[in-house]
């Protein structure tokens, strides 16, 4: 009977994990959380909104074809392409830390991104989602574009046949370094492209705060920037974008994460489906 019911108890192992190949994509359209995401390249992206820490650490293979590790300073964006290299500052304490953007996510369309929880506890990151500001590396990503397969490699005939080191961020050789063998010639482990683990460092910057309120979308015409708002209750503030005049519909403001969700949900069923939740 013992025997019977350790048998019982006994979980099955889970199957080991397929070989880590990392590589660079972008992807097609698709469908998460009930809203449809356009991954487009970004090198120097720039946007705020909400951050929360990663609900699930179980071990997986990620959009960009790495192991998943909780320990590891990574992160997950809904559509810049992948791996991307980006600074989160917390808008709310002023800490900043580096990430590696590898997986697609948070499920949630009112949340910018997810962090692993090594990552959200260095940035202060709790229960509650926080405020912070999403900056990419332009340097980095352009070069991870260049050398990971299957991103735009140049053809260079005349490259070094040995490999190509470049460093950054605030200590060099102690990791975020990104080492890959030229494209054009070689065999077949020159074409592949190694990434290793960004340090585990946080720097202490200025606290700004800020509002949240949810973006209703950008239009180069008034008339349907005074459309978009009268159908989600916002108002119209005049911008530039890329140079040129442009309105932006913004509702709100919100105090708490919770009302900015729902002032996020009743414009989303007003149909202005590229709605997002930033701090202004």
């Amino acid at each position: 009977m013992m025997a019977a019911a350790l048998a019982g108890c006994h979980r099955p192992e889970e199957p080991p994990l397929p070989p880590a190949s990392p590589h660079y994509v972008i992807g097609a359209p698709y469908r998460m959380g009930g809203v449809w995401r356009y991954p487009q390249e970004d090198f120097s992206y720039r946007a705020t909104g909400l951050a929360v820490a990663d609900p699930d650490q179980t071990p997986y293979v990620t959009a960009d074809g790495e192991h998943y590790d909780g320990n590891a300073m990574t992160g997950s964006h809904a559509t810049l392409q992948l791996p991307a290299i980006v600074t989160v500052r917390n808008l709310e304490n002023g800490r900043e830390i580096t990430v590696r953007l590898n997986d697609r996510g948070p499920v949630s369309a009112g949340r910018l991104v997810s962090l692993t929880p090594r990552a959200a506890a260095l940035l202060g990151i709790g229960a509650n989602p926080v405020r912070v500001a999403v900056t990419g590396i332009e340097g980095l990503n352009e070069q991870l574009a260049e050398t990971l397969p299957g991103g735009q490699h140049l053809d260079v005939s005349a490259a070094p046949a040995g490999q190509v080191r470049a460093e950054s961020l605030d200590h060099p050789g102690a990791g975020g370094t990104i080492v890959a063998a030229p494209s054009g010639g070689g065999d077949a482990a020159d074409a592949v492209a190694v990434m290793r683990d960004l340090p585990a460092s946080v720097r202490q910057g200025y606290v700004e705060g800020g509002l949240l309120w949810v973006d209703a979308g950008t239009f180069s015409t008034l008339r349907y920037a005074e459309i978009a708002a009268a159908r989600t209750g916002g108002r119209v503030v005049p911008v530039r974008d890329r140079g040129k005049a442009a309105w932006r519909v913004h509702v709100g403001p919100f105090t708490t994460a919770a009302d900015a969700d729902r002032g996020l949900d009743q414009a989303m069923g007003a149909g202005v489906t590229g709605a997002r939740i930033v701090v202004e």
